[in-house]
């Protein structure tokens, strides 16, 4: 279960190796022409085209919409694809031109994977993609709070310490961002460290070093 958390989240917001990530793309599509429904690759298949969105890819967006619409077409209550989508519907919002779309695609988004974690408050997944996205956010939407709700909960959650280091980290650092947005460079700190502890030679790590910088 966990190896199955860890790939969402590397696919979602690890920078993926151009080729190996189009090899998976076409993979992916070539399994969903035998298969058109298959709820796995749908999210498997949209994890990649939110992270080219995360990247820049207008494109990318659209073709993430139609992955995660088509299995919450399926499945209305499948929160990992609402919390995805939510997050696309914001990265749609950042592209946009006029500032009144901007507002309307991040409130739809915002309510989008809310409406993930009030259907499954305990998914590492959403918690965690909804915790990235929160802290990513312009401050005018307020969702700090929200994130650091979510990395609280995942850092209190029993589970965590049969989490591998890597996701660990990746909590750790999150958390530690999201705490020196909210202007606690101590509890920022703290966390960053940790990341740092958790997996000394991660990408996470390297960028918990890069924020502690940023802390007088």
């Amino acid at each position: 279960m966990i190896q199955k958390l860890m790939t969402l989240l590397l696919l979602a917001f690890a920078a993926l190796n151009i080729s190996a990530a189009q090899d998976r793309v076409k993979e992916l599509e070539a399994t969903l022409q035998k298969s058109p429904d298959d709820i796995s690759t749908l999210i498997a298949l949209g994890t990649i085209y939110h992270t080219q969105a995360v990247a820049g890819n207008e494109d990318a967006v659209d073709k993430g919409f139609a992955c995660f619409d088509k299995v919450l077409q399926g499945d209305p209550s499948n929160a990992v694809a609402h919390v995805y989508r939510g997050s696309l519907w914001t990265l749609r919002g950042r592209d946009a031109w006029w500032p009144f779309t901007k507002a309307k695609d991040v409130d739809k988004g915002v309510d989008d994977m809310d409406k993930a974690a009030d259907l499954a408050p305990a998914d590492v997944t959403v918690r965690i993609v909804r915790g990235i996205n929160s802290t990513n956010l312009p401050s005018m939407f307020r969702r700090l709070p929200v994130a650091l709700k979510d990395f609280e909960f995942l850092m209190n959650d029993a589970r965590f310490v049969h989490f591998d280091a890597h996701l660990q980290a990746t909590i750790y650092c999150w958390a530690g961002i999201a705490y020196k947005n909210d202007s606690q460079p101590a509890r920022a700190k703290e966390l960053l460290q940790k990341a740092i502890s958790a997996d000394p030679n991660s990408d996470m790590a390297r960028r918990a070093e890069n924020e502690l910088k940023q802390i007088s």
